[in-house]
């Protein structure tokens, strides 16, 4: 696909299939996340986890619903790729990079014909101490910064609206 096409159809989705993401287009998600640049080349500052279980994700959708009152965090999307810091992490590099690695993740998704959505909410408000934490099995000193859930979704193939209408200004 074009990458002007790839931008024009990347948008946040929150309504998915039942349909599972294939082993390859995990594969080729997690390569677009290699493919990410981070600060001061620091790959050990972040692991990825990838979670297609629905036990788990039914569990986390739970955890999150009873402790935040509200259900369907990740819009039932089958996947949900968890952007992590682990103890190498630089304090103040860890969300620009993070959000770096969620955004190629996103643009992959839109160039498989999938759909995604960069999630942070329920992560931020669930902290380090919440149970999904655990249930993920992540190395110690491992947490979660961002999520980026995936698959397949009718809106996934439909452009976005022209609705970015930043400033600009050209010195």
């Amino acid at each position: 696909m074009e990458f002007d096409q790839v931008l024009a159809l990347r948008k946040s989705i929150r309504s998915y299939t039942d349909e599972p993401v294939s082993k390859e287009d995990l594969a080729a998600l997690v390569k677009a996340a290699l493919a990410s640049s981070v600060g001061k080349h620091n790959d050990a500052g972040y692991t990825l986890c990838v979670v297609t279980d629905r036990a788990l994700l039914s569990a986390i959708d739970k955890e999150a619903e009873e402790k935040l009152g509200k259900p369907h965090m990740f819009f039932e999307a089958p996947a949900l790729i968890f952007i992590c810091e682990t103890k190498e992490a630089f304090d103040y590099l860890k969300e620009f990079d993070a959000g770096i690695i969620a955004e190629h993740i996103h643009l992959k998704a839109s160039d498989l014909g999938l759909g995604s959505v960069v999630l942070y909410g329920f992560i931020r408000h669930l902290g380090h101490d919440a149970d999904y934490v655990k249930a993920l099995g992540l190395p110690e000193g491992t947490y979660p910064l961002l999520a980026v859930a995936v698959g397949h979704s009718r809106a996934a193939k439909m452009e976005r609206k022209g609705d970015r209408e930043f400033e600009v200004i050209y010195r």
